[in-house]
């Protein structure tokens, strides 16, 4: 299924084919396509409402997309993931949905992308971003294909937080992406993952249900 997917996929510069999604079509925003039909941000200060909401509390626990063109390791990053966050107006922080990435060649094995929690207090929520490093669900989406274009890989104008292959820890699975480019991207909510540095899940904001993806790019 998933050769005949790649197989069919038109050449778009986003993950344009759903291979996993849990839990999908229950409750709002539940149509993983529109997690994979390119960016539609609100910009610096609104969440966007063309989204798939990962919501844990669904049952929505991973999201696995599919790039028709596999993504090469070139210079910097090599793609970006779009969730939606925005500023908080009072200006005490932003509103967030972190998430860990990880990226295949196969679609079996999985290299995850370095993510650090750097909170004081690992156990407790912080909506300042610079706390969440290497995690996607961190900046506001600025790029919008109907209403403001720009280019993907170009963080100032673009939004979204960037990835880059030779950041991926060795193991087999980042040789085989390295070498072959990587075909999908795993979404999971931070939420869900284990921090190192207390053996339990990172924390998440109280009033968030889950990340809501807006899309991924490669180039």
């Amino acid at each position: 299924m998933i050769a005949l997917l790649l197989a069919c996929a038109p050449e778009v510069p986003w993950a344009d084919g759903v291979v996993v999604a849990d839990g999908a079509g229950d409750g709002a925003f539940g149509d993983p396509d529109r997690a994979a039909n390119g960016a539609r941000g609100a910009g610096c200060c609104q969440g966007g409402i063309d989204v798939y909401s990962l919501s844990p509390a669904l049952g929505r626990t991973e999201l696995v997309l599919s790039f028709g063109t596999p993504v090469l390791d070139g210079s910097g990053d090599d793609l970006a993931v779009f969730e939606n966050p925005f500023e908080i107006a009072d200006g005490s922080g932003r509103f967030m949905d972190p998430v860990v990435v990880s990226v295949s060649a196969d679609g079996d094995a999985w290299a995850t992308f370095p993510h650090e929690y750097a909170a004081p207090d690992p156990t407790a929520w912080s909506a300042d971003p610079t706390h969440w490093v290497g995690f996607a669900g961190v900046t506001p989406v600025l790029l919008n294909e109907d209403e403001a274009p720009a280019d993907p890989a170009d963080r100032d104008a673009a939004g979204g937080d960037g990835f880059d292959l030779a950041t991926l820890p060795e193991s087999p699975a980042t040789a085989d992406v390295l070498a072959r480019g990587a075909r999908f991207v795993r979404l999971v909510p931070a939420s869900l993952v284990d921090d190192p540095r207390t053996g339990a899940a990172y924390p998440a904001d109280p009033v968030s249900d889950g990340p809501d993806i807006d899309a991924v790019y490669g180039w």
